[in-house]
């Protein structure tokens, strides 16, 4: 055999062994302990039932110019333009309120149930 296919096949061999033993990455750049309140606030929402009582940013991204788009509810949205290099929050109207909320990536704000119109 020549010395290519030999090297070929060493490390086909490398890649499959490697792939192998991988573990899941799960979540990347939190604390031990934003995760564990990532994880308590995920097994709290579970338990909400319904996500119209409550907004979630799910996602920011902000293109070069400036402009953002913002996953709200799973929905995407313009979010405006920022001069933030890394925009890890997003000022929420939230229904009922006079005020904006301030929220980061992932966390939940629950909306009054009095100002529910079902109720």
């Amino acid at each position: 055999m020549s010395t290519t296919i030999r090297i070929m096949i060493f490390a086909a061999g490398l890649i499959a062994a490697t792939l192998c033993r991988a573990e899941p990455l799960g979540r990347l750049f939190f604390t031990p302990e934003q995760r564990a309140q990532l994880e308590y606030s995920n097994s709290q929402n579970n338990d909400l039932g319904n996500s119209a009582r409550a907004l979630t940013v799910n996602g920011i991204v902000q293109k070069h110019g400036g402009k953002r788009t913002a996953w709200i509810n799973g929905v995407p949205q313009q979010a405006g333009n920022s001069d933030e290099r890394a925009p890890d929050s997003l000022l929420v109207t939230v229904p009922g309120s006079s005020k904006p909320a301030k929220v980061k990536v992932g966390q939940k704000v629950l909306i009054n149930p009095a100002t529910d119109p079902e109720k």
